[in-house]
């Protein structure tokens, strides 16, 4: 007669795969969240980067707007997004923003400051448009802009404006 078999200490074969099995699902649900952070990061980034660039260009060129005397009709371009120019004067000093290829560039009194948005931001339009009023000229920007950090891309087009008084 044999002897009972003795208990031994240790996992069975079973055990070993399920306990394996569980740990890969939960391995690929980590990276699989790790992975969708960094896309939610990338698209903060965006929205983050185009709101600074776009609100900072928008409020420097609406600042300079009600700061100034009058609008310069001849140095400007208006209603056209790919070479939109708003030139304006301030007594003796001249402020113009300009698009150039896939910059907003701007210069004072000739002085050429570069490009007033994020590196990174690129400035798909433009576009000037100017309504004559009885209190005073006003001026209307559109400005286009787009980003992108790692795999996100974004498009966003703001708008900003003001009335320039003149003498009044």
């Amino acid at each position: 007669m044999k002897p009972p078999l003795q208990l031994r200490g240790g996992f069975t074969l079973i055990e070993v795969l399920v306990y394996l099995a569980i740990f890969i699902m939960v391995t690929t649900a980590s990276v699989y969240l790790l992975l969708s952070l960094d896309e939610v990061v990338d698209r903060y980034r965006v929205n983050t980067l185009l709101y600074r660039s776009g609100s900072g260009a928008l409020e420097h060129m609406v600042v300079e707007l009600r700061r100034a005397d009058q609008f310069n009709a001849a140095g400007s371009v208006t209603n056209d997004s790919a070479t939109g120019t708003l030139a304006i004067l301030d007594g003796a000093t001249s402020t113009v923003f300009a698009k150039s290829s896939d910059e907003l560039l701007l210069s004072i009194n000739s002085v050429n400051y570069g490009n007033i948005v994020d590196d990174s931001v690129e400035v798909d339009g433009f576009t000037v448009y100017q309504y004559s009023t009885a209190i005073g000229t006003l001026i209307r920007v559109k400005l286009e802009l787009t980003a992108t950090v790692g795999s996100s891309s974004k498009s966003t087009t703001l708008y900003g404006g003001a009335v320039i008084r003149g003498d009044l």
